[in-house]
């Protein structure tokens, strides 16, 4: 049974050909909450929908097309891929949390930072190519929820972060050292979008291209990391 096929006569026209989200549902090929779901799960939704949401059921499609399907959804997520990088994923381990100084920012697998993305799921479903692109050119595919921004209140205080909430009246801004700050509009002198990622964009000069791969490599391989501890403990007990 073909899930390419399945997937895209009966997914692709609102999930996307490639499973990153279009204009009416969201990315399920890297999106962490999806990533993890058991096959059993994922299997469970697209049978009987998402109540509430705009995801319907898929109930006839049967059991053979149904795990079809969600293995086609696998392999674009990369479960299961031998994606080979020429990095070493033990010495990008050492630069995130060291050099780079990427997890004063970006939290893997509960160790770092909670000011930008959560990139424990990161890696499956992406190729090298792109992760490369992410590290060394943030600005080229910046999701505005990481746009830096600079705010003048009207006492003269000067911050700079991210915007976490915004209404009316208030802006809620988190800070390079995780503070939150609640800031009345009315007390605001001067806001400014930067235009550019709050990631900073010069890896290519602070990092050799060695130590780039190294990175990639780890971001790539964070979850077969993680579970080699496990598995060697299984092996021994066995």
């Amino acid at each position: 049974m073909n899930g390419r096929s399945i997937f895209a006569e009966d997914c692709s026209a609102c999930h996307g050909i490639d499973g990153r989200g279009g204009e009416r549902a969201p990315n399920i090929t890297t999106r962490r909450e999806v990533v993890s779901l058991t096959d059993a799960d994922l299997i469970r939704v697209v049978q009987k929908g998402v109540p509430g949401t705009a995801m319907p059921g898929f109930d006839d499609l049967g059991v053979e097309k149904l795990n079809a399907v969600v293995h086609y959804l696998r392999q674009l997520q990369g479960i299961g891929a031998n994606v080979k990088s020429s990095g070493d994923p033990r010495l990008g381990e050492q630069l995130f949390y060291g050099k780079a100084e990427c997890s004063k920012c970006h939290m893997v697998n509960g160790r770092g930072g909670f000011l930008n993305s959560d990139l424990s799921s990161y890696g499956p479903g992406r190729s090298i190519e792109d992760v490369r692109a992410a590290i060394v050119n943030p600005d080229q595919r910046m999701d505005r929820k990481s746009e830096a921004v600079t705010v003048i209140t009207a006492d003269q205080h000067t911050l700079s972060g991210i915007i976490r909430n915004e209404d009316n009246f208030v802006l809620i801004l988190q800070t390079e050292d995780g503070s939150f700050h609640s800031l009345p509009k009315k007390d605001i002198a001067h806001f400014e979008r930067s235009g550019h990622s709050f990631m900073p964009g010069d890896y290519e000069k602070k990092l050799s291209s060695k130590e780039i791969d190294d990175l990639v490599s780890y971001l790539i391989n964070t979850g077969a990391l993680e579970r080699a501890p496990d598995e060697k403990q299984t092996s021994e007990e066995e």
